[in-house]
């Protein structure tokens, strides 16, 4: 069951490319192990891409999102991720817990999220750091939001906090 920030609940489909897209583009970014055991899961499926990624994410959420709760979110607004003890019967025997389950942060930042990191750091603008370096807003806003994941950081202002005692020379 999905259910969007002040939208009704609905059952995730196949159908429901907006959404699986955003998950799968965060497994890369984030959690890349747990996306390659994915991808070697259902490569039968490979070559109906929107069934292969349907059945990556329904696996992924399954495993890591259990049951569902209406009071609490399992991704909150920025895209961050709320794991949860799933109840499964292969618990501790299950060849892909800590993979899969529970999956460990990519929290090595690529060359670019530094980049952006420095930008951002420097007081730019999401506007004014698209425009220097060439890509849309919401390729800026996505490095962001993985930069505030992979640093576990919840706002630009520690992002900028941050820079200054970490990265600034």
């Amino acid at each position: 069951m999905v259910k969007p920030i002040e939208q009704p609940v609905f059952q995730l489909t196949q159908s429901h490319r907006d959404i699986i897209q955003s998950v799968i583009s965060i497994l890369i970014d984030r959690y890349p192990i747990a996306f390659e055991r994915l991808s070697q899961l259902y490569s039968r499926s490979e070559r109906n891409r929107d069934f292969f990624e349907f059945k990556m994410v329904h696996r992924f959420l399954r495993c890591n999102f259990g049951e569902y709760d209406q009071y609490n979110y399992d991704i909150d607004s920025s895209g961050g991720f709320r794991f949860e003890e799933v109840r499964c019967p292969l618990r501790g025997e299950c060849l892909d817990e800590d993979v899969i389950c529970k999956p460990q942060l990519n929290s090595s930042l690529t060359d670019r999220e530094s980049q952006i990191l420095e930008l951002i750091g420097e007081g730019l603008q999401a506007q004014n750091i698209a425009s220097d370096l060439h890509i849309s807003i919401a390729t800026v806003n996505r490095h962001r939001e993985n930069l505030k994941a992979k640093l576990h950081l919840n706002s630009v202002g520690q992002i900028i906090k941050y820079y200054h005692e970490n990265c600034k020379k």
